[in-house]
Formats: C-alpha cells, structure tokens, sequence
C-alpha cells in the first residue's frame, strides 16, 4: 500500500439523449444513451488507514447521506477489495459532496466509481477501466460509465459502454430546481406509455461544438415528458434555459430533476447562469464545460 493519499474527482454525468425500451423480464429497462461529464462534480479522497474501512462525508450536500445506512463509495470499496481478493486491504475515504442528491446526474455512480479508481491506486491493484467497469456493474447501472468519465454510449441496462472516438467540448449550463426525482416512479410512468423495443443508433461522431451541439438537438430523453408530469418544476426549468439568448438545446438529464442547456461557447453560457440564477435564487445553477473524447 501506498503512504500517499489519493484524490479522484467524480464528475458529473449528464444524459443528453436517453432513449429507454420496456421493462425486460430481469426488472431492468434497456437503454440506449448519449453521455458526456462534466468539469463540475464531488470529490473522494483516500488514504491509508491501520485497518477497516471508513468513509466519513462533507460538502455542501453531505446532509442528505446521512441516513444512508450504507453509501455507495462503501459498497464500491468492498467490492474492490473482494474482487482482489485481499480482505486485510484498508482505507480512510472522504466524500467530499458538491453535486445534489437524486438529481439525475449520476451522483452516487460517480462517487462509487471516483472510489474505485482511488483505492486501486491506494492499494496499488493491478486493474484496468475495463474490470474497474466490470466490478462496477454490479453496484449500479451507471457506474461503469461513470468509470471512464469520457463521451460514450451507454447500452444494455448501463453496462455496455462505448466511449466516442471523436466528440469535442461542449459548454453548458447545468440546473436544479431542488426537488428530488426518485428513479423508479418516473420509470413506472414511462411504462404506461407502453414503450417501444428500442433500434439501436449509430455510433454519434462529431470533430466540433456546432456538430455536436446540432447532433444533439434532434435527440430526445424518453423519461422527460412523465418526469415533467410528475414534478412541473422540470418544465419550468426548461422553459427558463428554452428562454435564455443563445441557447441551442435545452433537456432533462436522466429520470430528472436536473436539466441543461447548451450554447456555443462558454461566455454564454456563465452569461446564461448568471441570468437563470438571479432570477431563481432558490436554484442551483453550474456552468460547465463538458469535456471532449480526448480526456
């Protein structure tokens, strides 16, 4: 083990397409989605410790872990540890929470995912993304994307994951209104609409923002229309970025409630946040920057 404590940044993922088949036989829904993360997002820190695992939580959404009996940075780093099969293997991790709980950005994924790649350095593992993912998908979904952090494709139920060959920058602003979106009801209101088998797309390429940014528009997530029925303050989220100079696409990420807007460059899109946040100080509003392919 190394003496040396580690830090992982654990961006935030954002959907900009989402297109959901029905409920399969093993209670998972196949998706078929676009994904990029951003500059934006919580932090885990691990360092060495005599024995055991520990995590303790801080940061401005820290509050809302609290009751979790079990955090997924634990799960991940217990699965870690048995994957290697070095039950002795011990750590002090530290989340560090800036990203909104059940806010359909991933934040949980993300964090068990930071984790995974921290102790494997930690405990100087010799594992790659490719069985990070693996061990990944058993804790969640969303984790093995969350492991590369790169534009991809996320298929199956989460767990095939294609990163794009050539995807740039994009510049966005991220917004919350602060209601939290439970994932499951907004699923079983999608199955309503009785959904079709899903066509898989093709492999999305773009070599710049205009590309990119238009690739997206006629996409579409197929949880936004029940997400906004259950909880309004979705559309009004929307409407306000729909409303904001300069916006190219405005969506839901995810099962909600958080949504993003794109524009072409990122002084409109700080224009644009600071717009959105003075008139809705009760929001959370992030500029970011989506990172490119080559990350």
């Amino acid at each position: 083990m190394t003496g040396q404590a580690i830090r992982e940044f654990a961006p935030a993922k954002v959907n900009l397409s989402l297109n959901v088949g029905p409920l399969q036989a093993d209670g998972y829904h196949p998706v078929d989605s676009l994904v990029v993360f951003a500059d934006w997002g919580d932090v885990i820190f691990a360092e060495p410790a005599p024995e055991g695992l520990h995590l303790s939580v801080s940061g401005a959404h820290a509050a809302a872990l609290e009751s979790e009996a079990e955090n997924l940075v634990l799960k991940a780093a217990y699965a870690l540890r048995a994957a290697a099969g070095r039950p002795e293997l011990s750590a002090r991790i530290v989340l560090e929470k800036a990203l909104p709980v059940a806010a359909g950005l991933g934040g949980g994924s993300a964090d068990a995912a930071a984790t995974l790649r921290a102790l494997c350095h930690l405990w100087e593992l010799d594992f790659g993304a490719r069985q990070l993912a693996e061990i990944g998908s058993v804790l969640g979904s969303d984790v093995p994307a969350c492991v590369y952090s790169r534009p991809l494709l996320m298929r199956g139920r989460g767990e095939r994951v294609s990163p794009l060959l050539a995807w740039p920058d994009l510049h966005g602003v991220v917004v919350n209104p602060g209601v939290p979106v439970a994932t499951g009801p907004v699923f079983a209101a999608y199955d309503k609409t009785e959904p079709q088998a899903l066509v898989p797309g093709a492999m999305p390429i773009a070599g710049h923002g205009d590309a990119a940014v238009t690739l997206t528009a006629a996409l579409k997530n197929d949880l936004q229309t029940p997400a906004i029925a259950m909880v309004p303050e979705i559309g009004t989220v929307l409407d306000a970025l729909e409303g904001l100079p300069g916006c190219r696409v405005a969506r839901m990420s995810g099962s909600g409630a958080s949504c993003f807007g794109l524009f072409d460059d990122e002084p409109d899109a700080r224009t644009a946040a600071d717009e959105v946040a003075a008139q809705n100080p009760s929001w959370l509003v992030q500029p970011v920057k989506f990172a490119s392919a080559l990350v």
